[in-house]
């Protein structure tokens, strides 16, 4: 015999029925970061290796992710244990790929030689004091030394589209991050202008990039000055960027001579390239020569 129960209506449970089969709603999952901001402070190295003559070496440091270029630091010369204090916020779109650290030593007009590499993973950072060891992968058990970090990692909010709605560029140039290095050696200049009343001139140099600046030393009393000086400007945009290179005559106590001015074109997909190149300058002056060794990376 079947018996007929009557149930009390309470709080009624909801299903979605398709192909008559039941199908449970998923539960909302929390929103996932659209970046993560990777703020770094580039301390110091400790016992660096030695990769000079002289018995030092003059380190710089490059951050890589996912292949790309992303950070150098300044070169600090003839010193095994270099205090950089620099800093830069990068955003990154994953936590999968590892920041790779490589140091170099600076060798002006030569192959810079390899000092050291270390992994730094990022799934599990908060705000950590960093020690890595430097390690050359073909001889692993060899002691290149120590760089010291201070790193913090915090997860960007917002939806994802509200980056993709941006020029990767503007995001970039939003957080200071670089597409890319140029790096130039000013060398020489031959043959300028005499600009004083000696006969000879007192050159410096002056580039521009964008908002960069770099201005030279002054060389007194020359027309062939040897400055042999290496700094680095950032690229910011894909599309690379225009260097313009202006040249002076240092007068003490009045405005300084213009000398000439060229502008470049760097792309940042330009790998090498030298140049030397005759610059523009008034009529009544000859041409003259600037020397400059220059890298994208």
């Amino acid at each position: 015999q079947l018996k007929s129960v009557k149930l009390k209506k309470k709080n009624p449970v909801h299903f979605n029925i398709s192909n008559d089969k039941f199908n449970a709603e998923p539960l909302p999952q929390p929103p996932c970061p659209a970046m993560y901001q990777l703020d770094i402070v580039l301390k110091k190295g400790k016992n660096l290796a030695i990769r000079d003559r002289t018995g030092t070496s003059d380190p710089y440091v490059k951050f890589k992710i996912a292949g790309k270029e992303v950070f150098r630091s300044k070169t600090i010369h003839k010193n095994l244990n270099p205090v950089w204090d620099e800093r830069v916020s990068l955003l990154v779109e994953t936590l999968r790929e590892p920041l790779y650290v490589k140091v170099f030593d600076y060798d002006f007009g030569l192959q810079d030689d390899f000092m050291g590499s270390a992994y730094l993973y990022l799934e599990s950072l908060e705000t950590l004091d960093v020690t890595l060891d430097l390690k050359d992968p073909q001889y692993p058990d060899n002691n290149l030394g120590t760089l010291e970090l201070a790193v913090t990692l915090t997860p960007k909010e917002g939806d994802v589209r509200d980056y993709q709605s941006m020029r990767l560029s503007d995001v970039h140039r939003k957080a200071q991050l670089w597409r890319g290095i140029v790096s130039i050696s000013l060398i020489e200049g031959r043959g300028l202008q005499p600009m004083d009343a000696n006969g000879l001139s007192d050159p410096y140099v002056k580039f521009r990039m964008g908002h960069q600046k770099y201005k030279s030393k002054t060389i007194p009393k020359t027309l062939n000055p040897q400055w042999r000086e290496q700094f680095d400007f950032h690229l910011y945009d894909e599309q690379g960027g225009y260097v313009d290179i202006t040249v002076w005559d240092k007068d003490a106590g009045k405005k300084d001579d213009f000398m000439g001015r060229y502008s470049e074109f760097h792309h940042s997909t330009e790998i090498f390239f030298f140049f030397f190149h005759n610059l523009a300058i008034p009529s009544k002056f000859k041409h003259w020569c600037l020397n400059c060794l220059t890298q994208v990376q």
